[in-house]
């Protein structure tokens, strides 16, 4: 055998023996893994859980949310330009309407992808600069990028949207509604429009059996609190006879518990109910 083909088939063998299988991207449809990142800085979960800097971040901690992630460099001039074209036109658009249209909360994760040292200050610089509310890193002491590469196999910025709602009536929980790479692009107005068009489908989960807790007085008045569900609106109602209601106050849903008190009580008796819509 002639010596060249000997080391063709040599060549062959070694790459045969060293290929390694590589996993399928995440594509919409797809059901997440709980995968977990790293707490860049300080910021508290939705459940009120204060989560320290290096703190383990689960996707579940998000629960009951849309989540969006956005993964960036800073050294990436398609990363700066997205920032704050996402903030006014994912995070602010949602924040101030409390919610997707079904009332359902959207939450930003910004996710550093850069491990090296050389570049953490500039991180740090361009993370307040930004304003993101949380930020985490997909890196630790074992792995660099290991969810990253879950959604894009190259490239920068990443966006992923997962709805984390898991009782909803039109998603799985968990459930990939979004996976795209922003590299090349400067202007990012139609991408958000189209993240919008998906993320106002997710419907919210059926409302919870409506309860009154701790009712009590208060010298004259009378107090309750009254746990609500978002995008839905609430009618507070009194009555003495059972048969005619007026209404004392109307509150929209919310995910924080809601604490009436009744200061002008008639001096007979009163009943309440709550009434949606």
């Amino acid at each position: 055998m002639k010596p060249c083909i000997q080391l063709l088939l040599l060549a062959l063998v070694l790459t045969q023996g060293n290929f390694v299988a590589t996993a399928a991207l995440y594509k919409p449809g797809d059901v997440s893994t709980d995968f977990t990142l790293v707490a860049r800085r300080p910021f508290t979960r939705p459940d009120g859980t204060l989560v320290p800097v290096g703190g383990t971040v689960h996707l579940s901690d998000f629960a009951d949310r849309i989540v969006f992630l956005e993964w960036f460099a800073v050294w990436c001039p398609y990363c700066v330009a997205a920032a704050p074209q996402i903030e006014t036109g994912i995070v602010k658009y949602y924040g101030s309407r409390g919610g997707n249209p079904q009332g359902v909360p959207v939450l930003h994760v910004a996710v550093n992808q850069e491990a090296a040292g050389a570049y953490q200050t500039r991180t740090d610089d361009f993370v307040t600069k930004q304003g993101f509310a949380i930020t985490v890193n997909d890196y630790d002491s074992k792995s660099v990028n290991k969810v990253r590469f879950m959604f894009q196999s190259s490239g920068q910025p990443i966006f992923a949207v997962i709805n984390g709602v898991t009782n909803s009536t039109s998603h799985k929980p968990w459930e990939i509604l979004v996976n795209q790479l922003g590299y090349g692009q400067l202007d990012f107005s139609q991408s958000i429009l189209a993240f919008r068009k998906v993320i106002d489908t997710v419907q919210a989960g059926p409302p919870p059996p409506l309860t009154l807790n701790t009712p009590h007085l208060i010298g004259s008045d009378f107090q309750f609190t009254l746990n609500t569900t978002p995008g839905r609106s609430y009618r507070v109602q009194g009555s003495g006879n059972l048969s005619d209601w007026l209404t004392l106050t109307s509150i929209p849903g919310s995910l924080i518990p809601f604490t009436f008190r009744d200061t002008n009580p008639p001096p007979n008796l009163r009943f309440y109910r709550v009434v949606s819509p």
